[in-house]
């Protein structure tokens, strides 16, 4: 079990492989650079993700990609085993993420937004949720044989922006707080570029790099939101049973801006 002596363990658990990416990339290569221990989970290997491929093979050629955007940042990859449009927060899928969310064993996990635009996105919201509280709970147990460790504490619980910064009614949802990822906007764009398979069948079916393109429109309207060229967007969950100390925003203090909430 992880002695909580060393670097900080943040894992990024979200629905399909290019999420993280899109989402929180330019995040997590601050973190890198500050020694952080990172991990990526997603629920499923993009196995509806193709319109060429059969299932088993885009599930085959995803993961690779997946696998291989993980290890341009340096980070512990692992999928859930979970179908495309079939992810439900149900007891048997709780048991998987709470597996793979030991095996881990993170101070921090970051998942998707509550609300955002596909059921994929809030059903895994919902899992991870029930996981980091369900992940140091000695009698809640899986079935892996032999048990993976049991956390020592809940860890704490962040959301991404939803897609587009939208909820499905096309509402901006704020974030709590801004990531400046100016300097690491290049990486991020290198870390997508692993998912070429999705980023090819929009490229030929658009005519343009719009894969990269669109992330980077993203990440500059929300800069133009809090006075950086390029942002993401982040909301720590503080119910109760849940950390309160502000552990990525104390971490990145330099590179965050804290939104004011309107009245």
């Amino acid at each position: 079990m992880n002695q909580k002596t060393q670097a900080p363990r943040l894992l990024a658990a979200m629905s399909h492989p290019d999420d993280v990416e899109i989402l929180i990339g330019g995040t997590l290569f601050h973190l890198k650079d500050l020694g952080w221990e990172l991990g990526i989970v997603t629920m499923t290997r993009g196995d509806c993700g193709s319109t060429t491929h059969s299932k088993e093979e885009i599930s085959r050629i995803r993961y690779q990609e997946a696998k291989a955007g993980a290890d341009y940042l340096g980070a512990w990859y692992a999928c859930v085993g979970l179908s495309d449009v079939e992810i439900f927060a149900n007891a048997e899928n709780l048991r998987r993420v709470v597996e793979t969310l030991r095996a881990f064993d993170p101070d921090i996990v970051i998942t998707h937004s509550p609300v955002d635009y596909m059921l994929d996105h809030e059903e895994t919201s919902r899992l991870v949720r029930a996981a980091t509280f369900a992940i140091a709970m000695p009698l809640y147990q899986t079935r892996q044989v032999p048990p993976t460790p049991i956390a020592r504490t809940t860890p704490a619980l962040y959301y991404a922006d939803p897609v587009e910064g939208m909820d499905s009614m096309g509402q901006r949802m704020w974030p709590q707080f801004y990531v400046d990822i100016t300097k690491q906007l290049d990486q991020k764009r290198r870390m997508l570029r692993c998912h070429e398979s999705q980023r090819g069948w929009l490229r030929d079916h658009h005519g343009i790099d719009e894969y990269l393109d669109r992330m980077t429109i993203w990440a500059a309207r929300y800069g133009g939101e809090c006075g950086f060229a390029y942002a993401e967007g982040l909301r720590q969950h503080l119910g109760h049973g849940y950390k309160h100390e502000r552990l990525l925003q104390t971490a990145l203090s330099s590179y965050v801006h804290i939104r004011e909430a309107k009245r």
